[in-house]
């Protein structure tokens, strides 16, 4: 068992390196909202150097990067994470595990340790990514109304930073710890704008990042922001309810999955009433439980693959 699971580590680290090759459409977006940014002007040289508190980039392995983004586990953002990293880990080991034990008898020891490699990596990458996707959509869910709170306070005279605060004062989580770390880096040094685009760096949200590139150019240009902002507050409020009806009537989607999803079952058990044994087949001959695993895996394919296109169908 110890050098199957020794392989089936070597096998994930390998998958790892050769799988992540991602941009996709959050690369697109980084690109053209950088474009966006427009580079400020260097001030004029003093004739004496002022120390000052610089925030320096964290400098990371590459392959190490490639392998947590194939997982969806970002480490810079533990307010995500609900379940310990060791516990998911632990979970994926598992998941592995099982999965290679069931088909070691019928597939052979190399397809069924690269069966118990993608098994496990999905189960971490499942886990992670649904903790990922309750931190976004809350942190989504409360935009709106963090405008709102900062649009208020810009209009009562507070500058934008002394908004944020209040943002890490008032608002409910998730969002009050988020801006709680923005504030923190305004507070050592770092400028507004960079702060809300490590925000976005963070979770990878656009609208932070029209936010965040807002804010750089109003800083520029000059004048109240709070015109923009309400403008970006209502088109996020619309973003809002289109998703959620989006989801309602998707809801007749996943109720035909879950049919399908349990239909089989029925099935056998209405069969299994009418003619005791005749499913006997399938669980004490090896081409019945190679049978039976495979129906299962490919009712489990599908059900992901319906699942895929309703989440890629209502997420914009």
């Amino acid at each position: 068992m110890m050098p199957a699971l020794l392989a089936t580590v070597a096998a994930l680290l390998c998958l790892a390196a050769a799988m992540i090759l991602r941009g996709g459409a959050e690369a697109k977006l980084r690109a053209r909202v950088q474009g966006v940014q427009v580079v400020t002007a260097p001030a004029a040289p003093t004739a004496r150097s002022l120390p000052s508190i610089r925030v320096t980039p964290r400098q990371s392995n590459p392959l190490l990067g490639r392998i947590l983004r194939l997982v969806c586990y970002n480490p810079d953002n533990p307010a995500e994470h609900i379940l310990p990293w060791p516990v998911v880990a632990g979970a994926g080991v598992l998941a592995g595990l099982l999965s290679f034990w069931r088909a070691e008898g019928y597939l052979g020891p190399l397809p069924a340790i690269a069966l118990g490699t993608v098994s496990g990596t999905l189960a971490v990458r499942t886990i992670f990514l649904w903790q990922h996707r309750r931190y976004t959509g809350a942190l989504f869910r409360q935009f709106p109304d963090t405008l709102g709170v900062i649009v208020r306070g810009l209009r009562a005279g507070l500058p934008m930073t002394e908004a944020l605060r209040s943002i890490a004062r008032e608002m409910p989580s998730p969002t009050r710890e988020a801006y709680g770390r923005v504030v923190g880096e305004i507070a050592i040094g770092r400028s507004a704008e960079a702060a809300l685009w490590n925000l976005y760096e963070r979770t990878r949200l656009a609208e932070f990042a029209f936010f965040s590139v807002m804010i750089g150019l109003q800083a520029q240009t000059g004048g109240s922001p709070t015109a923009a902002l309400d403008t970006l507050a209502d088109m996020v409020r619309k973003r809002v309810a289109m998703r959620s009806r989006a989801r309602a009537l998707a809801s007749e989607a996943r109720t035909s999955a879950a049919i399908l999803a349990v239909l089989p079952f029925f099935a056998a058990l209405g069969l299994s009433f009418l003619q005791p044994g005749y499913l006997d087949l399938f669980f004490n001959t090896p081409l019945g439980q190679t049978l039976l695993m495979a129906a299962a895996t490919l009712l489990a394919t599908g059900l992901l693959t319906i699942r895929w296109l309703i989440r890629k169908n209502t997420s914009e």
